[in-house]
């Protein structure tokens, strides 16, 4: 039995390990094979190389700003006062608006509070009524329904990839800044991305990076392939953890 388990193992390592693991005890052909394993373990590629002439990207956590977050909530709310006292009926003013995670039924208030950066997502009557969130501490994801034939998916995350001085980089960014407009409610440069399967929106606020995508059952349908529909969506921000902070 001793030499069957022992050629089992070596079958599995390969014929360059047989006659080694052959020659030894039980206690040398464990060790031989823990040591065997730990090496495939530790010099397996944890990911595709980046090409020949460029760094690894370097992914780091950021941190996270929350009293820039407070601050802002507070300046949404007095121009939202603001706006009321000028006129007798007036269109509600781009901002970011607090509401708990209780306030919605699908929303789980454990994937809220575990969530290590301001989770937000966009409001509406038919988000508020499917909303859900998936948290993963340091980042999350909201999906929801949002009309007839559209739904959404909101994306934060607090980790970012520094890619380096490189002039290749550079000039892409300094592309993608110049196609930025800035996005009322949250007060940032916002950029908007179409795929084949998402129309996207990016910002950055807080020190953590958000990404608002809608998907439509009918890729023509002109709310995925115009830019307007997801602005719109994007005016009005719910934040569901108001009172995260350092503690977190």
């Amino acid at each position: 039995m001793r030499r069957i388990a022992i050629a089992a193992v070596a079958a599995a390592l390969g014929a360059a390990s047989l006659a080694a693991l052959a020659q030894t005890a039980d206690t040398d052909a464990g060790d031989a094979l823990q040591r065997t394993l730990a090496e495939r373990a530790l010099t397996r590629p944890r990911a595709e190389a980046p090409p020949v002439g460029q760094p690894s990207d370097e992914n780091v956590e950021s941190e996270i700003n929350w009293m820039e977050m407070r601050t802002y909530l507070a300046v949404s709310a007095r121009r939202e006062i603001a706006a009321r006292q000028t006129a007798a009926v007036v269109a509600r003013p781009p901002g970011m608006r607090a509401a708990s995670a209780d306030s919605f039924k699908n929303v789980a208030a454990r994937e809220v509070n575990v969530t290590r950066l301001p989770v937000l997502a966009p409001e509406g009557a038919r988000i508020a009524q499917t909303l859900k969130v998936y948290s993963l501490g340091d980042s999350y994801s909201a999906t929801a329904e949002v009309e007839d034939g559209v739904a959404m998916r909101m994306s934060g995350a607090r980790r970012k990839v520094v890619i380096g001085d490189l002039k290749s980089a550079r000039t892409r960014i300094a592309g993608m800044r110049k196609a930025q407009s800035r996005l009322e409610s949250m007060d940032a440069p916002y950029l908007v991305t179409r795929s084949d399967s998402s129309t996207d929106l990016t910002f950055a606020k807080f020190g953590a990076g958000y990404v608002l995508s809608i998907m439509c059952d009918d890729a023509a349908d002109a709310r995925c392939a115009e830019g307007a529909f997801i602005e719109k969506l994007a005016s009005n921000i719910i934040l569901m953890n108001p009172e995260a902070g350092d503690e977190q």
